[in-house]
């Protein structure tokens, strides 16, 4: 609890300054690392600590989770005003604990006393919250800086006094531009578009004029920024640019969003982040109108899948242009997905497969670093459904398979948390690095990207042969390290290396690629080199026969792991897991008497240094 109270302490009201710049004057470049994350989910008999650990992992409870170091869950009015404010505290301890300590969180969802009863749309009361045009602060007149008439800002502001520690990025309400009407997805010109025609409030979800959700987007942005100026405030997973334009043409004033002395900002002065969703199976970007064929054409495999979450974020960052949000006028907008995915099973025209949704996922966490998209959040968590129980594709779209009915810690995994887990595993904390890709003079055919640890300075390379074929990951490449990369032997690791401890050595020549994303590392071995010139130049010394001696030099105290792999790739035995050593040397025998004759790899990490050393085995 000590920890607790100086937390609190951080965020006491004593400290607080109102703000005096808008996201129009500045935005705080991001410094923290790419996070792969997911949506939450509620299940019975699974607490949140429960999700989390089986989300990201609790080495304590021998769980390895899957993958994911940030998490998206909401904090809504009704749930904190009922249970009090405090009543997620321990369990947001509990994600930092894990490493989830740069979470996304959406807000609003007033509790049933502070919703606005007005009917903007007949017979259907607004979804937003009363006194949101009070005045935000009241200097202290009710014990804090904040009105408490206005209660959307009241409940923001003890939200992110008691959570901002733990909260990176603050999403103004889920999905507030879900369409009602048909017209959101309209691009200029066609009737009732939204990039030249306001949506009346029965259009869409909020059930109020759009000119109230600006006012949303201000109070959020005074309150939160005042409060945790570290924090960012992020659109509420924006689906439709049309949407976007009208937040960019328009003030928070209720008169029409008109510009006066008392709205004198329009609505891109008040986020600092585009947050958007993205669904490829069914937003068009695995199909194209094609009058030859006489209908449409479909590309329903995770390239396409991918590519279309890109150009989802460039039709959102052409609107973000037009209006001067591209470093031009204001500063540029920064970037977060936070919803996702591809189902696992095929439902009518829609994509759906294991091996298309986590090489969609594989490829996207790619994607997303080359982009500039500081997180990614798969939707979801769970499947809301077993395989003979789903009837629509968002069913099954999860982790692990249905939690609903089951206890802790029964999961099952699906291959994308598998997936998932070997990113964390081999790339986190890694740093896109746009050089060394373009180094990489990758040909048509191939896709990936290169990543640098930048405590070591090592490169990973994730690749892949483009696939191209409807409705099939099957795809297949050759591709060679430029000689002036000085690459000659890699280590290859498969999308289920976490797993499966499976990886094989090759040459860095002629490397056979398939459509299925491989995390390649260079090794210091050079495919001319033989065992004794290796061991030599590594610091290794060996005794070739029966019984083999194994020396390590170590110029500094170092974690070590020292594993043999045979000729496929397959771990054989773990001769050092993980286990401190001191400077100086350390000598293992290999004996190997119960393996069958063949070849063998001595494979060794140490934070100073890792190789290679091919060892063939002499019968006895």
């Amino acid at each position: 609890m000590k920890y607790l109270h100086l937390f609190l302490l951080c965020y006491s009201p004593l400290l607080f300054a109102q703000v005096d710049y808008t996201a129009n004057d500045q935005i705080p470049p991001y410094a923290g690392h790419f996070r792969f994350g997911t949506n939450m989910g509620a299940y019975s008999n699974w607490t949140d600590d429960d999700l989390a650990n089986i989300a990201i992992g609790n080495p304590d409870l021998h769980l390895p989770g899957a993958g994911v170091s940030s998490l998206r869950p909401i904090l809504p009015e009704y749930f904190l005003d009922y249970w009090g404010y405090d009543i997620r505290l321990n369990t947001f301890q509990h994600y930092a604990s894990l490493g989830a300590d740069e979470n996304t969180v959406f807000v609003g969802y007033p509790a049933p006393q502070h919703q606005d009863a007005t009917q903007y749309c007949p017979g259907v009361q607004s979804q937003l919250f009363t006194g949101m045009y009070l005045d935000i602060w009241d200097a202290g007149a009710g014990g804090t800086p904040i009105n408490e008439d206005n209660h959307y800002a009241a409940y923001l502001y003890r939200t992110v006094s008691r959570y901002g520690g733990q909260v990176k990025f603050w999403e103004i309400w889920n999905e507030p531009d879900l369409d009602f009407s048909g017209n959101g997805w309209k691009p200029r010109g066609e009737a009732g578009n939204w990039f030249e025609n306001v949506p009346a409030p029965c259009d869409y979800a909020l059930r109020a004029p759009v000119f109230h959700y600006i006012r949303l987007l201000r109070i959020s942005y005074e309150v939160i920024k005042t409060v945790d100026p570290t924090a960012y405030v992020a659109v509420g997973g924006l689906g439709y640019p049309g949407f976007l334009d009208l937040l960019l043409r328009h003030t928070d004033n209720p008169d029409g969003g008109k510009v006066t002395a008392d709205f004198p900002l329009r609505g891109g002065a008040y986020f600092d982040v585009l947050s958007y969703h993205a669904y490829p199976h069914f937003d068009g970007s695995l199909r194209e109108w094609s009058n030859e064929a006489g209908g449409f054409v479909y590309q329903r495999h995770s390239d396409a899948a991918m590519k279309g979450v890109l150009n989802k974020k460039k039709e959102f960052r052409d609107v973000l242009r037009d209006y001067g949000y591209n470093g031009s006028t204001y500063p540029a907008k920064l970037w977060i997905i936070t919803e996702s995915n591809l189902p696992r099973k095929a439902f009518g025209e829609y994509i759906g497969s294991d091996e298309a949704q986590r090489n969609f996922l594989l490829k996207t966490l790619v994607a997303c670093q080359q982009e500039d998209i500081h997180q990614f959040h798969l939707y979801n968590l769970a499947e809301s459904a077993t395989e003979v129980e789903a009837s629509q594709e968002f069913e099954l779209m999860g982790l692990y398979q249905k939690l609903e009915g089951s206890l802790p810690y029964q999961q099952v995994p699906n291959e994308v948390a598998i997936a998932g887990r070997t990113y964390r595993d081999l790339l986190y904390r890694h740093r896109y690095d746009a050089a060394q890709t373009a180094r990489l003079a990758l040909p048509n055919r191939v896709r990936g990207a290169a990543f640098r640890d930048p405590a070591t300075g090592d490169y990973t390379y994730v690749l892949w042969a483009r696939t191209k074929r409807d409705r099939s990951e099957n795809a297949a490449a050759q591709y060679s390290f430029p000689a002036d990369l000085g690459v000659a032997q890699v280590e290859v690791l498969p999308w289920d290396h976490s797993q499966t401890g499976q990886r094989e050595w090759r040459a860095a020549s002629d490397l056979d690629l398939s459509g299925s994303p491989v995390f390649v590392r260079p090794t210091l071995v050079s495919s001319v080199a033989t065992a004794e010139e290796v061991a030599s130049s590594a610091g290794l010394a060996t005794n070739p026969g029966p019984t083999t001696e194994l020396w390590l030099t170590l110029q500094m105290a170092s974690d070590v792991t020292v594993a043999i792999y045979d000729a496929r790739g397959q771990l054989v035995e773990f001769l050092v897991a993980a286990s401190r050593f001191e400077r100086g040397s350390h000598r293992w025998a290999i004996t190997g008497t119960d393996w069958p004759a063949g070849e063998y790899y001595i494979h060794w990490r140490t934070v100073e240094d890792r190789g290679v050393l091919p060892w063939v085995k002499v019968p006895e």
